[in-house]
Order: structure tokens, then C-alpha cells, then sequence
């Protein structure tokens, strides 16, 4: 196996790059019935509303995943005499490297005893890492499950259920698709694994 180490360092630099970094100290920390009610909820005539996607993390989250997607992809090579057993191989540690990042985007509230969702960092991953049809079915229904039960929880295992789920149907029996499904539900795992509820930061 041939390891691209500008690819394989770029990807690491950007997936290691700690959530607290883009985000505003102000911010508050809200489970997604919260987020939600703040999302939706009117404004008074004398209250100014915060822009809730200005802050950095929103729009720079979806961007990394995906570089750090298509970097990982050209990481790992091989020559024509690669074996199967290589390329499960690299198949693994790409998954390793994929969940290691997933961890520390999930990480900056442990001693409040909470979990970050990446949500907006999943969603540019997942099209990096799947077919179009695929990510976008999984991302789409996940968030509207989300909003339908205001719970990550419920939205996380949707989109990683939908992921399989049409993954299979393009792409039937795959271990990239296998890997790529628990990657999605990854914020699910760790929220479980920590007992610690998943959120969100929002501009005060």
C-alpha cells in the first residue's frame, strides 16, 4: 500500500482542528427542543434576534468534511498486485482515522457532561465519502425526523437507517457502505458511550 502522506496529513489536520477553535465563547449549548423553540420561536418587537448560521462552525463545519472525505480517498493506493486483504486494510484504517475524527468533533463539553453534534461536519462527509443520492437521502430524511421529534437522537439514527438503506439498493452488500453507516451514526454511539446528551451551539 502507497500512503500519500499530503493528502493523509491535510485530512488529519482538518478533521483534529478542536470544535471549540469555531466556536463563539458566548454561545450557548441547547439540545435541539431548545435549538428548535429558539429557531421558530417569534420575536418581540424590542428583541434582537442572533443569526444562529453566522457563526463560523456552520458554514466552515460541511466544507471540512468534505475536503477531509476527498483527501482520505487519495490518501491510500495501491498497485496492480494489491491483494484483498490490503484493501480491507486500507478500508479500515480509513474508517479508524474517519471515527477518531468523528470523536473529537463530538468532544469540547465533557466536563458539562454533554456532546457536541457535528451535524453540519456529517453532512459534508457523507458526500464526500457516498454517492450523491445515497448522502443526500440520508442527510435529508435525518433532518427531517430531527425536526418531526425535536431530538438528535432520533434524526442521527434515521439518517444512518436511510444511509444502509438506499446505500443497499445502489450499491448492495458493501463494507465502505457499512463503514460509511456507522460513521453517520456515529454522534449517536458516542452520545450513548459518554451518557451524555447531544447539542448544539448557539449564538446568544
Amino acid at each position: 500500500m502507497i500512503i500519500h502522506w499530503f493528502q493523509l496529513l491535510g485530512a488529519l489536520l482538518f478533521g483534529l482542528i478542536p470544535p471549540r477553535q469555531l466556536i463563539n465563547s458566548e454561545c450557548r449549548y441547547l439540545k435541539f427542543d431548545e435549538f428548535w423553540a429558539v429557531v421558530v420561536k417569534p420575536r418581540k418587537s424590542n428583541q434582537r434576534r442572533r443569526r444562529w448560521w453566522k457563526l463560523p462552525i456552520v458554514w466552515i463545519d460541511p466544507v471540512r468534511g468534505y475536503v477531509i472525505a476527498f483527501l482520505l480517498a487519495d490518501a491510500f493506493a495501491f498497485d496492480h498486485r494489491a491483494t484483498s486483504f490490503e484493501s480491507l486494510g486500507r478500508l479500515a484504517v480509513t474508517f479508524m482515522i474517519l471515527l477518531l475524527i468523528a470523536w473529537i468533533q463530538t468532544c469540547g463539553r465533557n466536563k458539562q457532561k454533554e456532546t457536541l453534534a457535528p451535524t453540519g461536519f456529517l453532512a459534508g462527509l457523507m458526500l464526500g465519502l457516498l454517492p450523491p443520492v445515497i448522502a443526500l437521502s440520508g442527510i435529508v430524511l435525518g433532518v427531517v425526523m430531527a425536526i418531526a421529534t425535536t431530538s438528535f437522537p432520533a434524526g442521527y439514527l434515521v439518517a444512518a437507517l436511510t444511509t444502509a438503506g438506499i446505500g443497499y439498493a445502489f450499491m448492495g452488500t458493501s463494507i465502505h457502505l457499512a463503514a460509511s453507516t456507522l460513521v453517520m451514526a456515529s454522534p449517536l454511539l458516542i452520545s450513548w458511550m459518554r451518557r451524555a446528551p447531544l447539542v448544539i451551539p448557539v449564538r446568544c
